[in-house]
């Protein structure tokens, strides 16, 4: 059985900090092939913070469960201006096609516009195909690198956005 519910108690942020500290070791392991410290420079402090920038007013996060255990999480910000940035989207292997990621990102989305946010952007690795599959079901498109874009690297990353207010996809 999969749920997927907004993360607030204290024990959902620390399977949060559990599931994005297991996205750290896969993405280093299965994307950077090393060990790259200042890929995820700061990530201890935001972790220790939750829901810091992640919480109310403006942002929220997602924690999924698969028969009870933490299975994944996802985490937007509020960016100003009626945009929000999603951040942290992450499935353990073991989870991985049951339909979660799409289940995580549609209760995102639903929280986001609830708040008012007008506009979703988003950045990801080239390399991660499903989940950008899944964003662009969700109704996210491709745009070209911008300013917007804090961190993301040309060549590397795929930069996507989403207007909000527009039809929600199926």
């Amino acid at each position: 059985m999969i749920s997927v519910a907004s993360a607030k108690t204290d024990p959902d942020l620390d399977a949060v900090r559990d599931l994005v500290r297991a996205f750290v070791r896969w993405a280093m392991a299965e994307i950077a092939k090393d060990s790259n410290p200042a890929v995820f420079e700061g990530l201890e402090r935001e972790l220790a913070s939750l829901p810091g920038r992640y919480g109310p007013p403006g942002g929220g996060i997602v924690l999924a469960r698969l028969s009870g255990n933490p299975a994944g999480c996802v985490a937007f910000f509020d960016r100003g201006g009626g945009v929000m940035e999603i951040k942290r989207m992450f499935v353990t292997p073991e989870a991985r096609g049951h339909g979660i990621g799409g289940q995580m990102l549609g209760k995102l989305l639903s929280e986001a516009r609830a708040m008012g946010h007008r506009r979703g952007l988003l950045w990801t690795h080239k390399t991660m195909l499903a989940a950008q599959a899944i964003y662009r079901r969700a109704g996210f498109r491709e745009v070209p690198l911008s300013d917007e874009f804090v961190g993301a690297a040309a060549g590397i990353d795929v930069c996507m956005e989403m207007d909000l207010q527009g039809e929600t996809a199926a």
